[in-house]
């Protein structure tokens, strides 16, 4: 299995402080196989507060699994605090992937060009 999680998403604050009424955006990038794209988008949808922003596809030669099936990138989007729970809904969806850095919506939004987004 090509997952793996840590206790601390690289990049989650660990601070203790209560922020009951904020809800704090994170993007995590997952890839995972062309051909289970679909599978994983919908089990992602149940997940409440989670979306996937992006599904880019990769088009470069290493972009291939064991199979030989292209892989695509999904930007999602989740809340802070279902980190687990979604981690724990790709290792059941998916047999085979890789979850990317998990980075804040700022620095997501930077990456996409958007200087000022908030």
């Amino acid at each position: 299995m090509a997952y793996a999680a840590y206790r601390y998403p690289p990049g989650a604050a660990r601070d203790t402080r209560d922020i009951r009424n904020t809800t704090v955006f994170q993007v995590l990038d997952v890839t995972v196989a062309s051909t289970d794209a679909c599978t994983v988008r919908r089990a992602l949808a149940a997940c409440p507060g989670t979306g996937v922003l992006r599904c880019e596809p990769l088009l470069h030669a290493h972009a291939t699994c064991s199979s030989g099936t292209p892989h695509v990138r999904l930007m999602v989007r989740l809340p802070l605090a279902s980190y687990g729970d979604v981690l724990h809904c790709l290792l059941e969806c998916v047999p085979d992937g890789q979850i990317g850095p998990l980075t804040s919506w700022k620095a997501h939004l930077t990456r996409c060009g958007i200087v000022h987004g908030g």
